[in-house]
Protein backbone atom coordinates (compact mmCIF):
# COMPACT_ATOMS: atom_id res chain seq x y z
CA UNK A 1 0.00 0.00 0.00
CA UNK A 2 1.34 3.22 -0.82
CA UNK A 3 -0.14 6.51 0.84
CA UNK A 4 -0.91 9.66 -1.09
CA UNK A 5 -2.53 13.11 -0.39
CA UNK A 6 -5.87 13.75 -1.95
CA UNK A 7 -6.95 17.90 -2.15
CA UNK A 8 -10.46 16.72 -1.31
CA UNK A 9 -10.27 13.07 1.69
CA UNK A 10 -6.67 13.55 2.61
CA UNK A 11 -4.54 10.67 3.28
CA UNK A 12 -5.60 7.90 0.72
CA UNK A 13 -4.12 4.47 0.44
CA UNK A 14 -3.35 3.30 -2.91
CA UNK A 15 -1.86 -0.26 -4.47
CA UNK A 16 0.21 0.38 -7.06
CA UNK A 17 -1.80 -0.31 -10.17
CA UNK A 18 -3.72 3.19 -8.76
CA UNK A 19 -0.72 5.22 -9.36
CA UNK A 20 1.08 6.35 -13.00
CA UNK A 21 4.43 8.53 -12.48
CA UNK A 22 4.93 10.32 -15.54
CA UNK A 23 8.34 11.41 -16.84
CA UNK A 24 9.22 14.71 -19.07
CA UNK A 25 12.22 13.36 -20.46
CA UNK A 26 12.77 16.58 -21.91
CA UNK A 27 13.47 18.58 -18.92
CA UNK A 28 13.50 15.69 -16.41
CA UNK A 29 10.81 16.71 -14.54
CA UNK A 30 7.98 14.04 -13.07
CA UNK A 31 5.04 13.50 -10.78
CA UNK A 32 2.90 10.59 -9.77
CA UNK A 33 -1.10 10.58 -10.70
CA UNK A 34 -4.11 8.84 -9.46
CA UNK A 35 -7.86 9.09 -9.31
CA UNK A 36 -8.99 9.08 -6.05
CA UNK A 37 -11.03 5.73 -4.90
CA UNK A 38 -13.40 7.82 -2.34
CA UNK A 39 -14.63 11.14 -4.41
CA UNK A 40 -13.05 10.61 -7.87
CA UNK A 41 -11.08 13.38 -8.02
CA UNK A 42 -7.88 13.08 -10.85
CA UNK A 43 -5.09 14.24 -8.78
CA UNK A 44 -1.53 15.05 -9.35
CA UNK A 45 1.39 15.86 -7.46
CA UNK A 46 4.67 16.63 -8.33
CA UNK A 47 7.79 14.01 -7.59
CA UNK A 48 11.81 14.49 -7.26
CA UNK A 49 13.76 11.60 -9.12
CA UNK A 50 13.97 9.81 -6.02
CA UNK A 51 10.49 9.69 -5.35
CA UNK A 52 9.42 8.38 -9.19
CA UNK A 53 12.09 5.87 -8.53
CA UNK A 54 10.74 4.56 -5.33
CA UNK A 55 7.72 4.53 -6.85
CA UNK A 56 9.18 2.21 -9.90
CA UNK A 57 11.25 -0.17 -7.93
CA UNK A 58 7.55 -0.50 -6.09
CA UNK A 59 5.71 -1.86 -9.15
CA UNK A 60 4.31 1.66 -10.05
CA UNK A 61 3.91 1.84 -14.00
CA UNK A 62 5.77 4.66 -15.37
CA UNK A 63 4.75 6.73 -18.13
CA UNK A 64 7.44 8.67 -19.89
CA UNK A 65 6.17 11.61 -22.49
CA UNK A 66 8.11 14.56 -24.61
CA UNK A 67 6.93 18.20 -24.92
CA UNK A 68 4.93 18.99 -28.07
CA UNK A 69 6.93 19.14 -31.22
CA UNK A 70 4.75 22.37 -31.65
CA UNK A 71 6.45 23.95 -29.40
CA UNK A 72 9.36 24.64 -31.13
CA UNK A 73 7.69 25.60 -34.09
CA UNK A 74 7.80 29.51 -35.16
CA UNK A 75 4.39 30.76 -36.46
CA UNK A 76 4.31 32.37 -39.85
CA UNK A 77 2.23 35.96 -40.77
CA UNK A 78 1.64 38.87 -38.70
CA UNK A 79 1.13 38.99 -34.77
CA UNK A 80 -2.08 38.78 -33.05
CA UNK A 81 -3.06 42.39 -32.00
CA UNK A 82 -5.74 43.33 -29.29
CA UNK A 83 -7.61 44.54 -32.00
CA UNK A 84 -7.70 40.86 -33.40
CA UNK A 85 -8.08 39.26 -29.85
CA UNK A 86 -11.55 41.84 -29.64
CA UNK A 87 -12.72 40.89 -33.07
CA UNK A 88 -11.95 36.98 -32.85
CA UNK A 89 -14.18 37.58 -29.67
CA UNK A 90 -16.91 39.55 -31.32
CA UNK A 91 -17.34 36.93 -34.27
CA UNK A 92 -17.60 34.33 -32.15
CA UNK A 93 -21.04 35.97 -31.01
CA UNK A 94 -22.61 35.70 -34.13
CA UNK A 95 -23.88 32.04 -34.94
CA UNK A 96 -22.58 32.19 -38.22
CA UNK A 97 -18.82 32.45 -36.91
CA UNK A 98 -17.70 28.91 -38.40
CA UNK A 99 -18.72 29.84 -41.91
CA UNK A 100 -16.77 33.63 -41.31
CA UNK A 101 -13.64 32.11 -39.89
CA UNK A 102 -13.54 29.50 -42.91
CA UNK A 103 -14.03 32.10 -45.71
CA UNK A 104 -10.93 34.49 -43.53
CA UNK A 105 -8.83 30.91 -43.54
CA UNK A 106 -9.38 30.63 -47.50
CA UNK A 107 -8.91 34.14 -48.04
Amino acid sequence: MIKADCPDCGVVRLRTGDLTVRVNTDDGSGAYCFRCASCGTAVSHEANESVRDLLGLAGVRVEEWHWPAELEERPVGPALTTDDLLDFHLALRDDAWPDRLAEVAEG
